[in-house]
């Protein structure tokens, strides 16, 4: 599988915290990783550090050999469209219904007619279980519910990378049952995909590899198999 996305040696900080102290990684065509690490590693920031809405201090992104840290704003533009980013708090926008905010990305970034929109939209909600909600408003949501349309809404524009923000935290086993059972949809479609979470179990279950952050670094990197069966000490500590 070819490499679509790599990051070379990222250096982060805020001020006098150093976030991340040369990270590098791949990310292949189709994989799915799961990042992990304690509260406080920069695995969020991460996410955002990719799609530019965080600023890295030194290193490289690369999308297809293309420097994604060296684009302004708007050439980051386009690149939204196809590394996409669902976010923790599904981040709809409150005042539109779900359609609305499912159909949103289209009317923006295409030049589809209005029944093509709606084909699309109703397919995105088909697959995450959710046709039923299509008139609703967001405040009508249950929690799970808008995490799950949240994501229909990152997918809408076909990525080839989706960036997973704790998708399950919060959220009750059954709700975590959908979370999980979409994001097995979005990778049977072979979307990419890397995936922040302290839910091990989701992690286990999704991901094709796991890249643990600690102190700044990757302090382990591996398959699901590696990561179940590792005797050191600080992998141990996130299997317990």
């Amino acid at each position: 599988m070819e490499n679509i996305l790599e990051l070379k040696n990222i250096v982060k900080s805020f001020d006098d915290k150093k976030i991340h102290q040369g990270l590098t990684f791949t990310l292949k065509h189709g994989e799915t990783i799961g990042l992990l690490g304690r509260s406080g590693t920069g695995k969020s920031v991460l996410l955002r550090s990719i799609i530019g809405l965080e600023q890295i201090d030194s290193g490289e992104i690369l999308f297809h050999e293309q420097r994604l840290d060296l684009l302004t704003e708007q050439q980051l533009y386009p690149v939204r469209t196809r590394i996409s980013y669902s976010f923790q708090n599904a981040a709809l926008f409150d005042s539109i219904s779900v359609f609305e905010n499912l159909a949103y990305p289209l009317f923006e970034h295409t030049n589809l007619a209005e029944a093509e929109v709606e084909k699309r939209v109703m397919e995105a909600l088909q697959m995450v279980d959710l046709t039923e909600s299509r008139d609703l408003m967001p405040s009508d949501l249950s929690g799970g519910m808008q995490k799950r349309i949240g994501m229909a809404r990152a997918m809408i524009l076909n990525p080839e990378i989706l960036l997973f923000d704790e998708p399950t935290a919060g959220l009750d086993p059954v709700n975590i049952e959908m979370v999980i059972e979409t994001i097995e949809k979005f990778k049977a479609q072979g979307i990419s995909g890397i995936l922040v979470t302290h839910d091990i179990s989701t992690a286990k279950r999704v991901c094709d590899r796991i890249l643990i952050l600690n102190e700044g670094k990757i302090g382990f990197t591996g398959t699901v198999d590696e990561f179940e069966g590792s005797d050191d000490p600080f992998v141990k500590s996130f299997l317990l």
